[in-house]
């Protein structure tokens, strides 16, 4: 799991939203590959920390950077003002976040929980915030223009307008991807058809020797460093914008391991 900021950069606009109403929602696909649960103490709304609570299997169905909104089970009871904790896990990783029950809906076959986080250190703050950024990085990338820069291959871009870039190569237009370079920060992660794992660099300063001169040189990266950005991948790529055409997500999310 993301364990510093050597791939992301918390010292975004994410973190700093004073007003929680305004907060953007990003949504989680089906695919996110860690197991919440919501942590419920059924105590008529007021805040406890030593209740031991029920834990409940929920889907996120979005985060900000302010809480969530989730499905339960329709035996799950909630109240407006309740304490509560967001548990995100996967693996030896867990995250337990501090929350307060913002709304609570029962539908016909689920039921519908709004928190908001309490967050009870900066510790816990920036881990979520590493957690939230691969997710928004999936979320904002959209379609760009492309240059045609490799005879015989038609390349698509997406971006989000600052730090990170999505470029996919087809042996046509609508055709079989035959390749992809993801670009985030000062990091890529790339694959060639032909090639039996994703190649993962740093990205140097551009060097006026190469054959292409503004084409930066890759650099290795250090043992942290690449598992972090394996970690980033893996968040991002299930939670892709749907401007990203489907069979780019389909073939994308197929390398997630």
């Amino acid at each position: 799991m993301l364990s510093s900021k050597h791939i992301t950069d918390t010292d975004t606009a994410v973190g700093l939203s004073g007003d929680k109403r305004k907060a953007l929602r990003y949504g989680l696909s089906d695919n996110f590959p860690f197991k919440t649960k919501l942590i419920l103490f059924q105590n008529g709304g007021v805040k406890t920390t030593d209740a031991k609570g029920k834990e409940w299997s929920a889907t996120v169905v979005d985060l900000s950077a302010s809480g969530a909104n989730i499905k339960l089970s329709l035996a799950a009871v909630a109240f407006q003002r309740e304490a509560c904790r967001l548990k995100i896990s996967r693996g030896d990783y867990v995250l337990e976040i501090p929350a307060t029950v913002a709304h609570f809906r029962c539908g016909a076959q689920f039921s519908q929980c709004g928190i908001s986080f309490n967050f009870p250190n900066p510790e816990v703050h920036e881990a979520y915030l590493q957690l939230l950024e691969p997710i928004i990085i999936g979320n904002s990338l959209v379609p760009q223009t492309a240059d045609q820069d490799i005879p015989g291959r038609h390349k698509e871009q997406f971006g989000n307008g600052t730090s990170t870039s999505l470029s996919v190569w087809r042996d046509a237009p609508g055709g079989q991807i035959t390749g992809f370079d993801l670009r985030i920060h000062r990091f890529v992660i790339r694959w060639n058809e032909g090639a039996t794992e994703l190649d993962v660099a740093g990205l140097g300063e551009a060097n006026p020797a190469n054959e292409n001169p503004a084409a930066p040189e890759l650099v290795p990266l250090t043992e942290t460093q690449h598992e972090d950005l394996r970690w980033l991948f893996c968040l991002a790529i299930p939670n892709l914008s749907e401007s990203v055409p489907l069979d780019v997500r389909n073939f994308l999310a197929a390398l997630v391991g």
